[in-house]
């Protein structure tokens, strides 16, 4: 037999502390290079100045003039295309854009989209110099699926009200949903202080853009701080309104039904309608708040994004068919609608 050897206590842990001051050249260095990202986001927004004419109680012409930031997204080989807020540029008799490097250009409104208030705007490549291509660079588009309420983020452009203007702060809710005609969209809300002119984006730290400042609806409570539109929900519009495509407009505002609030309430998965915009292609076609849309041109419709999805496919002027459910009495039947 052989000796055990006696089993040894088992050392204890030992935790090595040092205690970190921060200074105040630290928190120096941590804003320059905050600053630095927000500056190079800034290469890629533009400051839009529309001019409009009108005439007072006195019949006197006079000029008003309003600013919003842009965002550079691309050129199609002959235009600058500028993703911007319709509301200051519709109606506008003229748009001049300034640059980074401070250089203008005038540009044309290409398209808008009333129902989320975005629209696109182009200015010929022949009217900006070669000084100012090389200075610029187009938006660096990020995800806003991915976020998560706390995250740091920097808003860019004209968020303070003036242009140039940066604040920082951090996202309060990434899953707050803006309920528009025939569909809706993420809006992110944020901790930053609303100025009443505010417009720009939201970048992250790494300098990639999350957010569209908007002003077109607004979360409940949230009414005092900055508001953005998600950039991953307002993509496809943004690709119909480069393209110079339509935004069909149907005319309903929803909600989804479920498949837990089908079983709980009894009634059909799809869409139900809240409200019918009065002189839409929807009430005109008999579409009653309380019908749950089910289908759209055979379709099936299970969510407000399916409504969008299949919306975005669909041309200006195009019948559809829609089917709906509507309770009569104590069941609900079926109806096509055109």
């Amino acid at each position: 037999l052989e000796e055990q050897p006696e089993e040894t206590a088992e050392e204890s842990t030992v935790y090595i502390t040092e205690q970190v001051s921060i200074e105040l050249e630290d928190y120096k260095r941590m804003y320059q290079q905050l600053l630095q990202i927000g500056g190079q986001a800034e290469k890629s927004l533009v400051n839009v100045l529309a001019v409009t004419t009108d005439t007072d109680w006195f019949d006197e012409t006079y000029t008003s003039q309003s600013s919003v930031s842009g965002v550079l997204i691309e050129d199609n080989g002959m235009e600058l295309l500028i993703l911007t807020s319709s509301e200051k540029v519709e109606g506008s008799e003229s748009l001049q854009v300034t640059f980074y490097d401070h250089s203008t250009a005038w540009a044309v409104l290409k398209k808008y989209d009333k129902n989320t208030g975005l629209a696109v705007l182009s200015v010929n490549l022949s009217d900006i110099s070669e000084s100012t291509r090389e200075v610029i660079v187009y938006a660096d588009i990020g995800s806003s699926k991915t976020l998560r309420s706390g995250e740091p983020i920097i808003a860019v452009g004209s968020p303070g009200g003036n242009y140039g203007s940066i604040l920082y702060g951090n996202l309060t809710s990434v899953s707050q949903m803006a309920g528009l005609y025939d569909g809706s969209y993420n809006v992110l809300t944020t901790d930053m202080t609303k100025a009443r002119s505010g417009s720009g984006v939201l970048i992250s730290w790494s300098g990639k853009i999350i957010g569209l400042i908007q002003d077109q609806c607004e979360v409940t409570g949230q009414s005092n701080t900055i508001q953005a539109y998600g950039i991953s929900d307002i993509m496809e519009v943004l690709e119909h309104l480069s393209n110079n495509q339509d935004i069909v407009y149907m005319g309903i505002i929803g909600a989804d039904v479920t498949t837990t609030v089908s079983e709980l309430e009894e009634i059909p998965i799809g869409v139900y309608v809240s409200e019918v915009a009065m002189d839409s292609p929807a009430i005109e076609a008999g579409i009653q708040p309380g019908d749950i849309i089910t289908s759209i041109n055979g379709q099936q419709v299970t969510n407000l994004k399916d409504v969008m999805s299949i919306l975005m496919k669909c041309s200006n002027g195009q019948n559809i068919q829609v089917l709906c459910m509507r309770l009569n009495k104590t069941i609900y039947q079926e109806l096509e609608l055109s």
